[in-house]
């Protein structure tokens, strides 16, 4: 099945097509504009590219969150229309959960992960993973902190901070560098391989690979019902005094729309 995944959670764009099993296309775009123009384009231009039209999709996986609140607006949305239209069913995850796989995916020997995006406010997103079958399991659930709490929870929970994956915008602020570097990496001795990048992972091509993998254990969600993970209010909400925090739909919320879908179309019985 044709799967189309994408990551809108930062600047920097992760686009994916897969086939099954087989990767047809990945590509990382830096969105210097908004993902109102650019988003549509580039899952076009994969399409055109691979001698393939919208409806050809079978399946739609996006990232949720945490990250940029207008990125993840327009990515979420995007996601949610397209499934709609096609009756195909829409899987998503978090940023932070696929960061983890797609380290896993780069460092095949290591077993643990701790993917770290920077929130700004002296804060990053992070959270602590380690292998679970085709996907990950999350020991140290993602959120919100200042780096020095999350580096106090990886020293808690990894057998040796040496063991994780690192990678994120938020690496360099987890780990420290030069004369900064955390003392609990730098009195080591040899020399050591690290894996530490300030990169953001190859996640949509995680992220469709996992969508077509039943062992993954990712279950598809209704349009109806997702909304985006943000952790944590924004600049504008905090000097406003507002929480606009999405509001969770009703585990009923497809009974709700009836059998015509709400309108009368028929698609009532769509995911």
């Amino acid at each position: 099945m044709l799967t189309l995944a994408f990551d809108t959670a930062t600047s920097w764009g992760r686009f994916a097509l897969a086939d099954g099993d087989r990767l047809i296309d990945y590509r990382p775009v830096n969105v210097t504009g908004s993902y109102a123009d650019a988003l549509l384009p580039v899952i076009g231009g994969m399409l055109e590219d691979a001698g393939l039209v919208v409806g050809d999709l079978e399946r739609i996986a996006v990232v949720h969150g945490p990250g940029s609140f207008t990125g993840l607006r327009i990515g979420v949305a995007t996601a949610k229309g397209l499934a709609w239209g096609l009756g195909a069913p829409l899987y998503a995850v978090s940023t932070l959960d696929v960061m983890a796989a797609a380290l896993f995916a780069a460092h095949p020997e290591r077993e643990w992960a701790v993917p770290v995006m920077d929130a700004r406010r002296r804060e990053v997103f992070a959270g602590i993973y380690r292998r679970r079958g085709a996907w990950v399991e999350a020991v140290g659930a993602p959120a919100a902190a200042s780096a020095d709490d999350w580096w106090a929870r990886v020293l808690e929970i990894c057998p040796d901070p040496e063991a994780p994956a690192y990678a994120g915008s938020g690496a360099s602020l987890l780990l420290g560098g030069g004369k900064d570097l955390r003392p609990e990496l730098s009195a080591r001795g040899e020399p050591t391989r690290r894996s530490w990048t300030t990169t953001h992972p190859e996640t949509a091509k995680a992220l469709a690979l996992a969508a077509a993998d039943p062992e993954s254990g990712l279950r598809p969600v209704s349009p109806f019902a997702l909304v985006p993970m943000y952790l944590r209010a924004s600049e504008a909400e905090v000097k406003r005094g507002l929480d606009l925090t999405p509001l969770t739909p009703a585990e009923d919320v497809e009974s709700r729309l009836g059998d015509s879908g709400g309108d009368g179309d028929g698609q009532g019985d769509r995911p």
